[in-house]
C-alpha cells in the first residue's frame, strides 16, 4: 500500500477509534479501515452480553439425573461438539464479513472439528514462545506492523469464522436457552440467526450467553467469528505453543424462567475437625417478564450409595422481572468423610427449587488453615509435591479430551505426585472434576501472564477490570471443587503493583476460606499473599529460605527441578529438603508434560516440533521441550522419559531405611498425611550379582499416616558367592485395584547393597600365549583366536579381533573424550566453554609409544598421547595396555590436565564398534538412562537393553548413560562378544547409534544420518544433568573438572554364543 493510501486509512481508524474511546495513535494500526471491531483492541472491553461468572453447574431433569452429576449427560444440554463450516484468514479485513447472516451461503466451506485448534487442523501458523509476544509490542495495538520475520507480519491478527445451524428441542419450550463456550482463544462475537449476541474475550474461562430472545422454532443457525489477537493477548503470555480457535466444548442447555443461576457450598469444621456446618449461598435470578412468588430453595445432602445424610430450606421473596436474590441454607452434617487427596470422598449436594429446576454438585469436606508456617488441611501440616500442567498433547494441541485428562491424572498419581498447578491459566471445567475424583491437591491458576510485558501492568489503569476479571472468573468458576485449595492471582506478571493486589482483594472477598499465591510478590513483609515464593532456587536456597526466622508465611515452590530434554537433576535432594522442613508446603515440578507439537504438513517428514518446527517466528525453539514425561504419556517400557521414574522415587510416600544389615531390620516410614499403609503389601527380594535368587512377602502391623516401625525382613545369604554383591529390595504394592491403579501397582521401594563379607574371587593364571608382531604401521599382539593392532602412528588400538573379526569401526580407535553433545542445559553454562577450548575437537597426537613383552603370557604397550584443545588446553594421556593370552586387555589411563581449569561433561574414552554389535547387557543402574544426579530411581541390576531402541529426544543429543556400572557386555548376530569390566570404582557407560559430533547439530532426529556404528563410551566421570534450562546448574558436587584423573577397565574379547 502507498503511503498515502495508508495515512488516509490511519486517519479514518483514528477517528473510529476516538468514537469508541480507545485511546491510541493511529499510525500504528495497519488495514483496519474496514470495519474492524473496536472491542478487539479494547482492554476495558470485557465482553458483551455475557452472563456474570458462577459455579459450573447445569440443571437437571430429576434427582437421578443429578446425584450421577454429569453435566453433557443431563437431559437440558446439548452438545454443540462436531463439524462445523470454517473459513480462515490471515487478517481481518480478509474476512468473509456478511458470513453470520442466515442467507449466506456457507455450502463451499470446509469443515473443522469443533472443539480443536485450527493451526492444528493445517490453518495459519503455530508459534512457540516462552516468553515474549509474537505480535509487536505495542499495547493495547495488536494489528501494529511488526518486523518483516515475524509470522504475524503476514498473518496480522488471522480470523476463523465457525457456522452450524442446530434445533431446540420441542420439550424445552418455555424454558431459558443459553450457550456455554468453555474455551475460545483468544476472542470472539458471537451472532443467532444473523443477530449480534455477544463477544467475549478471555480464552480459559466459560463465556456463556442467554439466546432466549434470539432462537426460534426448528432450524437455528450459530455464528462465531474468532480473533488470533486481541486485547486479551497482553495477558496471556503463557509458555506455549500459540493455538486458536474453539478449544474446548461447546453446550447449548436450558434452564427454567426463574433459574439458580449459582450456588457456593461454604463449610466450616469444628475445632476437633469432626463436624461440619454447611452454608449453600445460591443465587436465583428471574429472567421472565412478570414477578414471581418467593421462592423455596432447598438443599439435600447425600453421600456416595444416594442415601441422604442432612437437609436444608429457605424461602425467598418476590422476584420481579430480571431481579435477582441470593438466599442461605445452613445445615450441619455430622461426622462426614473428610476429603483429602489421599481419600477423595466426595458428596453430592442437589438444589431444588419451588420452580422445580434441579441442579447439583460433588462436594467434599475439609479445611484449610495456616498456622503459623505450615499450611493444615484438618489440622494436619500437608506437603504438596506435584508438577504444573500444561492441557495440551502434541497430536491435538490444546483441545484435549476427557481421555486425555484421565490419562495425564493416572500418570500423575501412578508418579507419587498429589499435586498439579494448573499452569497458567483456567483449565477445562472437566479438569477439576476429576482432580476431585481421583485426589489431587490443586493450585488453580488465574489466566494472567504478562511475562513478555512484565510489569507493565501493574499499575496500567486500562488493564485493571480484566485483571481483576479473570481471576473472579477463576474463583467463581471453581469455588464449589474440594481440590482446589489455593488461589493463585498468575505468572510472570511483573511485581504485582496494585492491579494484582485489587485481584487479591477481590477474590478474597468472593472466597475467605482459600488461601492466595502469587511468587512474583517475592518474599517477606512487603508480600501481600499468604505464601512466601521462590522460582528455580538450588536445594540449599529452599532449605535457607525456610530456615529464615525473620519470615512469617508458608513457603511455596511454584516451579523448580526444571525438566528440558536431558535434565531435572537433584530431584532426590529437593524432596529430602521439602520433606525435613515444615515451613515447605511443597512444590512443582516444570513440568509435567513435554508441550511439542507434531508436525506432519510434510507427511515424508513428521517432527515433534519446537519453536521454529512451522517457520514460526520469534519463537524460543528447544525451551518446549521439558516434560516429566513423553507427548505420549508412555510411563512402561525403554520409550519411558527417564525422568519419570525419577519422579516416581523422589516423591514416593513410604520411606523405607535400612537399620542393621546384619539383622535386616529395616524402619519403614508412612509419610502419607492422612492414611495409613492398610491398602498395600510389602514385599522383598534379594539380589546376587543383579539377579534375584529369593523373595517374600512382609507382613506389616499397621502403621498410621505419618508414623513408622521397625521390623526384620526374614531373608539370609547363606554359602556367598566369592566376590559376589548383594542386594536387599523393599517394595510396596496396592493390595486393590484403585481408579488410578491396578491391583499390584508398585508405589514406593529401596535398595540396599548389604555389606556380605565375601571370599575374593580366585583368579585363575593365563596360561595362553601371546606373540608379539610388528611392522611399519602397527604392533600387533596376537592369541588363541584373537589380536589387538595398536597404530604406531596414534599410539590407539586400531583392531580388536575375535575368530577373524573385527569389532572396531573404521575411525574406531578408543580415544578420549571430555565433552557431550549438549542436553540444552549444558549449553546455558559449560558447551560454550567446550567449544571455546575445544574439547569437541581434540587434536590427538603420539607422543611415545613403549611395547614390552612381560612375559609369554602377556605384552604391555604403553602410550603416551597428548589431546590438544585451544588456548594452551591439553590433557595428557598416559595409557598401559596388558594383553594378556586369554583374550583380556587391561586398560589402566592416566590423565593429566595443562591449561585452564575448566568444566568438563566427563573424562573417559568412546570407541566405535560395528554396528551390528548392537545388544549390551550390563551391571550397573537401570533400566533408564541415568546421571549422577539423577539415577535414586534405577535400580542396581543385570539389565539388556538394544542399541537401536533407546529413549532418544527429539533434539539429539549425549543420552543413554548409565551409572554404577561393573560390567557390561556388548553382543550381535554372527559376531564375537566383547565383555568390558571396570575395576572397583565402577564407571559409566553409554551404547548408542550416533556420536556427539553427529547429534549435535542436527534439530531433529528423524535427519540424523545413517547409523555406521555402535558409539560406545565408558567413563570415569560423568556431569551431571542438572536444570539449567531454567534453573540451577548441577550441583558442585555433580560437577566434572579438568584435574588429573586416573582409570582402569578390562576389555574381554569373547567366543559368539
Amino acid at each position: 500500500m502507498k503511503k498515502q493510501q495508508l495515512a488516509i486509512l490511519s486517519l479514518l481508524f483514528g477517528i473510529y477509534f476516538v468514537m469508541n474511546t480507545i485511546s491510541g495513535t493511529a499510525q500504528n494500526q495497519l488495514k483496519v479501515g474496514i470495519d474492524y471491531p473496536a472491542e478487539i483492541e479494547n482492554p476495558e472491553c470485557l465482553g458483551i452480553n455475557k452472563e456474570p461468572y458462577h459455579a459450573t453447574l447445569m440443571p437437571y431433569l430429576d434427582l437421578k439425573e443429578a446425584l450421577v452429576a454429569n453435566r453433557h449427560a443431563s437431559s437440558y444440554a446439548r452438545s454443540l461438539n462436531g463439524l462445523w463450516k470454517f473459513n480462515w484468514v490471515p487478517s481481518p479485513e480478509n474476512r468473509p464479513i456478511d458470513f453470520y447472516k442466515t442467507d449466506f451461503d456457507v455450502s463451499g466451506w470446509k469443515e473443522i472439528p469443533v472443539p480443536s485448534n485450527w493451526e492444528v487442523q493445517g490453518y495459519g501458523t503455530p508459534i512457540y514462545r516462552n516468553f515474549g509476544y509474537t505480535i509487536k509490542m505495542d499495547f493495547p495495538h495488536v494489528m501494529s506492523e511488526p518486523d518483516e520475520k515475524y509470522t504475524a507480519y503476514k498473518e496480522r491478527n488471522p480470523v476463523g469464522s465457525y457456522r452450524r445451524d442446530f434445533e431446540i428441542p420441542s420439550d424445552w419450550n418455555g424454558r431459558r436457552v443459553f450457550i456455554t463456550f468453555d474455551g475460545v482463544d483468544c476472542a470472539f462475537f458471537l451472532w443467532v440467526n444473523g443477530q449480534k449476541t455477544g463477544f467475549s474475550v478471555n480464552s480459559r474461562n466459560a463465556a456463556e450467553f442467554d439466546l432466549t430472545n434470539y432462537i426460534k422454532p426448528g432450524k437455528n443457525v450459530v455464528a462465531v467469528e474468532v480473533y488470533q489477537y486481541s486485547s486479551g493477548t497482553w495477558l496471556e503470555d503463557q509458555d506455549m505453543f500459540r493455538l486458536h480457535g474453539i478449544f474446548r466444548n461447546v453446550t447449548l442447555w436450558s434452564a427454567p424462567q426463574v433459574h439458580i443461576r449459582d450456588f457456593f457450598a461454604k463449610q466450616d469444621m469444628d475445632k476437633n475437625y469432626r463436624d461440619v456446618s454447611v452454608a449453600v449461598l445460591a443465587k436465583i435470578k428471574n429472567y421472565g417478564d412478570k414477578a414471581v412468588k418467593a421462592q423455596t430453595l432447598s438443599a439435600t445432602l447425600y453421600d456416595k450409595s444416594g442415601k441422604e445424610i442432612a437437609k436444608g430450606n429457605v424461602t425467598g421473596k418476590t422476584l420481579f422481572s430480571d431481579q435477582e436474590e441470593q438466599l442461605t441454607i445452613k445445615f450441619p452434617v455430622s461426622n462426614p468423610a473428610k476429603w483429602t487427596a489421599e481419600t477423595p470422598d466426595l458428596y453430592t449436594i442437589v438444589l431444588i427449587s419451588s420452580e422445580g429446576e434441579i441442579i447439583s454438585s460433588k462436594i467434599g469436606f475439609r479445611k484449610i488453615e495456616i498456622k503459623g508456617r505450615s499450611f493444615t488441611v484438618n489440622g494436619v501440616p500437608i506437603k504438596l509435591k506435584g508438577v504444573n500442567r500444561h492441557e495440551h498433547w502434541s497430536d491435538v494441541g490444546h483441545a484435549i479430551t476427557e481421555k486425555q485428562m484421565i490419562r495425564d491424572i493416572e500418570v500423575i498419581k501412578q508418579g507419587n505426585c498429589n499435586h498439579v498447578r494448573t499452569c497458567h491459566y483456567s483449565d477445562d471445567p472437566r479438569w477439576y472434576e476429576l482432580c476431585d475424583e481421583y485426589g489431587i491437591w490443586l493450585v488453580a491458576e488465574a489466566n494472567v501472564e504478562s511475562h513478555g510485558y512484565m510489569n507493565r501492568f501493574n499499575e496500567e489503569p486500562t488493564m485493571r477490570s480484566a485483571i481483576i476479571d479473570r481471576n473472579v472468573a477463576n474463583v467463581e468458576n471453581f469455588k464449589n471443587h474440594p481440590s482446589v485449595i489455593i488461589w493463585s492471582l498468575g505468572n510472570e506478571f511483573g511485581s504485582g503493583g496494585s492491579n494484582l493486589r485489587a485481584a487479591m482483594d477481590t477474590i478474597k472477598t468472593i472466597d475467605p476460606s482459600r488461601f492466595i499465591h502469587y511468587q512474583g510478590f517475592g518474599i517477606g513483609k512487603n508480600n501481600p499473599s499468604d505464601f512466601d515464593g521462590k522460582m528455580y532456587g538450588t536445594p540449599d536456597e529452599f532449605a535457607a529460605i525456610a530456615q529464615n526466622e525473620e519470615l512469617s508465611k508458608p513457603f511455596y515452590i511454584c516451579e523448580f527441578a526444571h525438566a528440558m530434554f536431558n535434565s531435572m537433576g537433584s530431584l532426590s535432594e529437593y524432596s529430602e529438603v521439602i520433606d525435613s522442613n515444615p515451613e515447605i508446603l511443597g512444590g512443582a515440578i516444570w513440568e509435567f508434560q513435554d508441550q511439542a507439537l507434531w508436525n506432519n504438513r510434510n507427511p515424508n517428514h513428521p517432527i515433534l516440533a519446537f519453536g521454529g518446527g512451522f517457520g514460526d517466528y520469534p519463537n524460543d525453539k528447544y525451551f518446549i521441550h521439558k516434560g516429566v514425561v513423553s507427548f505420549d504419556r508412555t510411563t512402561e517400557g525403554v520409550q519411558t522419559k527417564p525422568h519419570y521414574p525419577e519422579m516416581k522415587k523422589s516423591f514416593q510416600w513410604i520411606n523405607t531405611e535400612l537399620i542393621d544389615p546384619v539383622s535386616k531390620m529395616i524402619k519403614i516410614k508412612n509419610k502419607f498425611q492422612f492414611i495409613s499403609l492398610a491398602g498395600f503389601d510389602a514385599w522383598w527380594s534379594l539380589s546376587q550379582d543383579g539377579k534375584e535368587i529369593e523373595k517374600g512377602m512382609l507382613v506389616l502391623p499397621l502403621i498410621g499416616a505419618l508414623n513408622e516401625v521397625k521390623l526384620n525382613v526374614p531373608c539370609k545369604v547363606m554359602n556367598s558367592k566369592p566376590g559376589a554383591e548383594y542386594f536387599l529390595r523393599v517394595s510396596y504394592t496396592l493390595k486393590e485395584k484403585s481408579l488410578w491403579a491396578e491391583k499390584g501397582f508398585e508405589v514406593a521401594s529401596e535398595q540396599f547393597e548389604l555389606p556380605i563379607n565375601n571370599a575374593p574371587i580366585v583368579v585363575s593364571q593365563v596360561k595362553q600365549i601371546v606373540e608379539v608382531t610388528q611392522d611399519v604401521q602397527s604392533t600387533k599382539v596376537s592369541g588363541n583366536g584373537f589380536s589387538v593392532l595398536f597404530d604406531k602412528k596414534t599410539g590407539l588400538i586400531s583392531q580388536l579381533n575375535k575368530d577373524g573379526v573385527n569389532l572396531l569401526s573404521e575411525e574406531g580407535s578408543p580415544k578420549l573424550l571430555l565433552w557431550r553433545a549438549a542436553h540444552r542445559t549444558d549449553d546455558i553454562w559449560a558447551y560454550n566453554q567446550w567449544e571455546r577450548y575445544g574439547l569437541n575437537k581434540l587434536k590427538y597426537s603420539l607422543i611415545d609409544m613403549k611395547v614390552e613383552s612381560t612375559d609369554k603370557y602377556s605384552a604391555k604397550i604403553s602410550t603416551f598421547v597428548n589431546a590438544e584443545g585451544n588456548e594452551g588446553f591439553t590433557a595428557k594421556q598416559t595409557t598401559t595396555y596388558l594383553v594378556n593370552g586369554d583374550g583380556s586387555v587391561k586398560v589402566n589411563t592416566k590423565v593429566e590436565f595443562v591449561g585452564p581449569r575448566i568444566n568438563l561433561a566427563r573424562v573417559g574414552v568412546r570407541f566405535l564398534f560395528n554396528k551390528k554389535l548392537d545388544q549390551m547387557t550390563y551391571f550397573g543402574r537401570g533400566p533408564s538412562e541415568n546421571y549422577a544426579d539423577r539415577k535414586s530411581g534405577s535400580d542396581v541390576g543385570v539389565y539388556q537393553l538394544s542399541v537401536n531402541d533407546q529413549y532418544q529426544y527429539e533434539k539429539p543429543m549425549e543420552h543413554g548413560n548409565h551409572e554404577d556400572v561393573r560390567w557390561a557386555q556388548l553382543s550381535g548376530k554372527d559376531l564375537p562378544t566383547l565383555l568390558v569390566k571396570t575395576d572397583k570404582n565402577r564407571m559409566q557407560i553409554s551404547a548408542l547409534t550416533h556420536t556427539d559430533e553427529q547429534m549435535n547439530p542436527v534439530d531433529y532426529k528423524i535427519d540424523l544420518p545413517a547409523s555406521t556404528a555402535t558409539v560406545f563410551t565408558l567413563s570415569t566421570k560423568t556431569l551431571g544433568v542438572g536444570s539449567n534450562g531454567c534453573g540451577p546448574r548441577p550441583l558442585e558436587k555433580y560437577q566434572i573438572w579438568s584435574d588429573d584423573t586416573e582409570f582402569s577397565y578390562t576389555l574381554q574379547l569373547l567366543q559368539n554364543k
